[in-house]
C-alpha cells in the first residue's frame, strides 16, 4: 500500500522531523565551533554555554521524546539531571577548598 500523494507516511514524517532536528543540531556546532574563534571575552563562554543548553534541550525534547513522556519518565530525567549537577557540586568544592 502506498499513501496518497502529498501525504506523508509514519515513516517519511519521523525522518523528515529527525532531519530537521539534526540539521539544528549541526548549526548549533556550527556556530559554537565559530564562536570558539572569535575573542569576546567573557561572553564566549557564556555563549558556548547557551548554545549548549539549546543543544541539550533540543535532544532530550525532541529525541528522546521528554515532551511526549509521562510524568514517570520525566521524574526520571529530572532524577538524572539533579544527581548531575550533584556530582557537578562536589567537584567544584573539591577544586575550591584544595590549597
Amino acid at each position: 500500500m502506498s499513501a496518497p500523494p502529498g501525504h506523508a507516511t509514519g515513516a517519511g514524517r519521523l525522518w523528515r522531523k529527525n532531519l530537521v532536528i539534526w540539521a539544528a543540531l549541526l548549526a548549533l556546532l556550527l556556530l559554537s565551533l565559530g564562536i570558539a574563534y572569535v575573542p569576546m571575552g567573557r561572553i564566549t563562554v557564556a555563549a558556548g554555554i547557551v548554545i549548549a543548553v539549546m543543544k541539550s534541550a533540543l535532544v532530550l525534547l525532541l529525541f528522546m521524546e521528554l515532551a511526549k513522556s509521562g510524568s514517570l519518565i520525566r521524574l526520571a530525567a529530572i532524577a538524572g539531571l539533579v544527581f548531575l549537577i550533584a556530582m557537578f557540586g562536589l567537584a567544584l568544592t573539591d577544586v575550591l577548598t584544595r590549597t
